[in-house]
């Protein structure tokens, strides 16, 4: 599930031993900067930047580890690879705070991944940006990205193959999801400042991946049956409310979007006035949210997700379900929790 990371060694946790200049020997050196001492470089497919006050560490550890990101690594491998990368760096990367945090998985769909992708319309308040077949959720501090993995598959086993063959068997429609995490979300997430050595924690991996998937499930989808319904079905007036409350949420995600109107109005209220309307909004906020459950409720036999995002969405319980039960990474749920120090 971990892609791509960022980490950042600082002066504090480096040592009054470090010298800069030994761990700019060790790497493939690429650039030296005019305005400080130090450069940038790159060590087994990793970029590493290094100066007299901090070491920093970017790229994907499956692709530093195994040579490719289409299968992640186990947690023990995340741990061996961190040690690793510390004595190749001769650095203490254990140490390193956590700046940001990919996870990402590659799902085998029936169709182009592209016919899945068409059916995402927003999340959130988000919607979506697309560039060269991928498709971009942003946000301040988190971005969800969608893209047709098995393009980039062709392209290096053709590269890496002599004849420029091989197996049409093999990710033909690989559908990849990635979440990328932000500093500040970490943060918020954890509540302290995770170190690298938190990566290869159970319950730090686990809160990731129940972000990664609460992040997906709040992706707005258009529906193959919007507009199946009969006369009978939008007869009152009432009826035909909800069905357009149904309508518009496959498109925007009304719950998240009203929620966050609400917010953006309270930080724009001044203090004396925030009070005074607080509760008044709230009791409106309720009742919108009621109108918006009543009305799913009221057609979820008629309009449900698409076919095409139901097979992703099984695909990913699937996985997860599995990864949760049988994998090495497999959660305990009678292992004794264990806070991030």
């Amino acid at each position: 599930m971990y892609d791509t990371v960022v980490l950042k060694l600082l002066k504090e946790d480096l040592g009054d031993k470090y010298d800069w200049r030994s761990v700019w020997n060790k790497i493939e050196q690429t650039s030296e900067y005019k305005l400080a001492k130090g450069g940038c470089g790159h060590i087994d497919g990793l970029r590493v930047s290094v100066t007299e006050k901090y070491v920093k560490i970017e790229g994907s550890f499956s692709k530093y580890f195994r040579g490719t990101n289409l299968d992640t690594l186990t947690l023990s491998q995340v741990e061996k690879a961190i040690k690793q990368l510390s004595k190749s760096l001769g650095v203490p990367v254990e140490k390193a705070d956590v700046e940001r945090v990919d996870m990402a998985e590659n799902f085998e769909m029936s169709y182009p991944p592209e016919f899945y992708i068409s059916k995402m319309k927003s999340w959130g308040e988000c919607y979506p940006n697309k560039w060269k077949g991928t498709i971009y959720f942003p946000s301040n501090d988190v971005m969800l990205r969608f893209y047709n993995k098995s393009k980039e598959v062709r392209r290096k086993r053709k590269k890496n193959s002599p004849t420029g063959s091989f197996s049409k068997n093999i990710g033909q429609n690989l559908l990849r999801y990635e979440i990328c995490f932000s500093k500040k979300k970490i943060g918020q997430m954890f509540g302290c400042q995770l170190k690298a050595k938190d990566l290869y924690d159970k319950e730090v991996f686990w809160k990731f991946i129940a972000e990664w998937l609460c992040s997906y499930e709040e992706i707005g989808v258009v529906s193959d049956k919007l507009f199946d319904v009969s006369f009978e079905q939008i007869k009152t007036q009432s009826d035909f409310e909800d069905w357009c409350i149904c309508v518009a949420n496959s498109v925007v995600g009304l719950s998240s979007f009203v929620k966050e109107r609400f917010l953006v109005r309270e930080r724009n209220l001044e203090e004396q006035d925030r009070n005074k309307m607080d509760r008044q909004d709230r009791q409106y906020h309720k009742r919108i949210q009621d109108k918006i459950r009543g009305a799913m409720k009221h057609f979820s036999g008629t309009m449900g997700k698409t076919e095409l995002m139901q097979e992703l969405t099984e695909k990913i319980e699937v996985y997860l379900t599995d990864k949760f039960d049988n994998s090495p990474d497999a959660y305990d749920v009678r292992e004794d929790s264990t806070s991030v120090e």
